[in-house]
């Protein structure tokens, strides 16, 4: 639970739940792990508090009255079509879970609600949040260390161009200056970007000069006022405490957000996001590690910098993987175990998914788990899927198992995947057809045109595509038909606990029934034991894969 709370203890949450006692048991648990919880009684109390509120995670029942689940999360894609939403339900229609995957549903929770499942599903959908939020800020990152290598290159005098004010150098040679009773203020106009797109660079600027002069006019008089980056401002005090500048910092934000300011005819009403921070060093760094956890929860928030932060973690975790990280790809200690999938009319091995794994010079083996986000965050997978590549067709090429490798968007952001493998089927002599193309399921729509047509120029060329854990993430069957797959991989989060609960059983039929009607193959997933087994053949899925059959191994059997 613990650990778990790292990751959701910044979101903010709506519960959906008609049952009284339900909404309250479980909203004593939520209330521990989320930095917010709102309850609704039903679909309309909850459409209009969302309405009212940005939440992070929708977690609703589907079975309501007056507006159930299923029309309840309609509306709200349409508001927001990248609104993460759970479903809680132990509601046994297939066709409304088919509607909820089709709508885009991140995950499903079963009722009676267990923990391991609660955890689980919590987990996830709280990693994707955080990695697309990890994602976000390394691009802004990015952007903002562009624009000050520009700006150092435009103007070497310590004054900004546009609005006069004392820019990001004089406030570097400041902050380098040794004082401790400076206490630092960055503000940063929300959505900024939209508002260059929506009324046009030019107006963007004359915004700028705006608040600029609005700041100007109001700062303590031994303050002073720096323009540090496009859409940031910077206050730095030298006798204010660091509670009577979020005094003034509450003011400001206050009066800016009630305030039209007018430019060219046009009105215009902003928000500002505003971090504090004090000491005699790094004020300015520590400033955007509050900025961009106070972004990272919403807009028109205040946020004094805490030490040791999870952006400043994050970053210390960075620090220590990526040399560990360079040599072992520079050395090749990545290499592929074996995973039998076995088909299960014959009962045989006919296939096998490649897994990657972290061999050292002693022998000892490790899991990709304690590498794989940094590998992500510093642009190394593609290196690691090449060596996975390599080696696996090495092993390979001295038999006729079809074998498959996990392929990210990351890969197929690079273009380099479809030459690379013709290539080494060249190399070792192994048809196309033997080879199959693991994606998530989320690939196609956030790579959108590049991915998929990435994806059907492979199965053109003679490669089969399987999408992996499917029913977790973006579900859409209408995408999953128009890629073609050969395969769909049922997640495990549904197989383990299929033989003893209802809902796990409906989602695989109904998935199975839908593979079967675009004449794609069925896996199961995370088969453990002959009870679980037992139901899969039951549900005539074609294959099974899992610890019931056999651990990933470093040889073929």
């Amino acid at each position: 639970m613990k650990k778990l709370k790292e990751f959701t203890n910044k979101l903010d949450v709506l519960y959906v739940e008609d049952e009284k006692e339900s909404r309250e048991q479980l909203s004593e648990i939520f209330k521990l792990l989320f930095h917010s919880l709102d309850t609704a009684f039903d679909g309309e109390d909850a459409l209009q508090k969302y309405q009212m509120k940005e939440y992070d995670i929708i977690l609703t029942d589907i079975n309501m009255p007056r507006m159930n689940g299923i029309e309840l999360a309609q509306r709200i894609k349409t508001l927001n079509p990248a609104q993460a939403i759970v479903v809680i339900s132990a509601h046994n229609d297939s066709e409304y879970l088919l509607q909820a995957i089709n709508l885009g549903i991140d995950n499903f929770i079963i009722k009676p609600v267990q923990m391991e499942q609660l955890k689980l599903v919590l987990t996830k959908v709280s990693n994707l949040i955080y990695a697309q939020n990890i994602s976000q800020r390394y691009k802004e990152e990015l952007e903002r260390e562009l624009e000050e290598k520009t700006a150092k290159l435009s103007h070497q005098l310590i004054t900004d161009e546009l609005t006069g004010l004392l820019n990001r150098n004089a406030l570097v040679k400041l902050s380098n200056e040794k004082n401790k009773n400076r206490v630092l203020l960055l503000i940063s106009i929300d959505n900024f970007d939209h508002i260059n797109i929506a009324y046009g660079y030019d107006n963007g600027d004359r915004l700028l000069q705006e608040v600029a002069n609005f700041l100007k006019s109001r700062i303590p008089k031994e303050a002073k006022l720096y323009r540090v980056n496009s859409n940031e401002f910077a206050i730095i005090s030298f006798d204010k405490t660091v509670s009577e500048m979020n005094d003034f910092a509450k003011i400001v934000q206050d009066e800016i957000s009630h305030h039209k300011i007018n430019v060219n005819k046009l009105s215009m009403k902003i928000t500002i996001t505003i971090a504090i921070t004090e000491g005699d060093d790094c004020l300015l760094k520590n400033a955007h590690i509050a900025l961009k956890e106070a972004q990272q929860i919403g807009k028109n928030r205040i946020n004094i910098y805490q030490k040791n932060s999870p952006i400043e973690l994050l970053q210390l975790k960075i620090q220590e993987y990526m040399p560990k990280l360079r040599k072992i790809i520079a050395k090749k200690y990545i290499v592929p175990y074996f995973q039998p999938i076995v088909n299960n009319e014959t009962q045989t091995i006919e296939k096998y998914e490649c897994l990657a794994r972290i061999v050292d010079d002693s022998g000892e083996v490790q899991s990709p788990l304690n590498f794989i986000d940094i590998a992500e965050m510093t642009g190394m997978i593609p290196d690691i899927t090449r060596i996975m590549i390599d080696k696996s067709f090495q092993m390979f090429q001295h038999n006729d198992y079809e074998f498959s490798i996990n392929i990210s968007e990351y890969d197929l952001n690079d273009g380099y995947l479809h030459k690379y493998l013709e290539k080494k089927l060249k190399k070792y002599g192994i048809d196309a057809s033997r080879i199959v193309i693991e994606v998530l399921e989320g690939i196609s729509a956030i790579g959108a045109k590049k991915s998929m047509e990435q994806l059907l120029d492979l199965k053109a060329n003679g490669f089969k595509i399987a999408i992996d854990d499917f029913g977790v993430q973006n579900s859409n069957f209408e995408r999953v038909h128009a890629m073609h797959v050969d395969f769909i991989k049922i997640d495990g989060s549904f197989i383990k606990n299929i033989y003893n609960n209802e809902k796990s059983y409906t989602v695989a039929k109904t998935i199975s029934e839908f593979g079967k009607s675009i004449g794609a193959k069925i896996i199961a997933e995370y088969v453990h034991s002959k009870d679980v087994q037992d139901i899969v053949l039951e549900l005539g899925i074609e294959y099974s894969q899992g610890y019931y059959f056999s651990p990933p191994l470093k040889t073929l059997q």
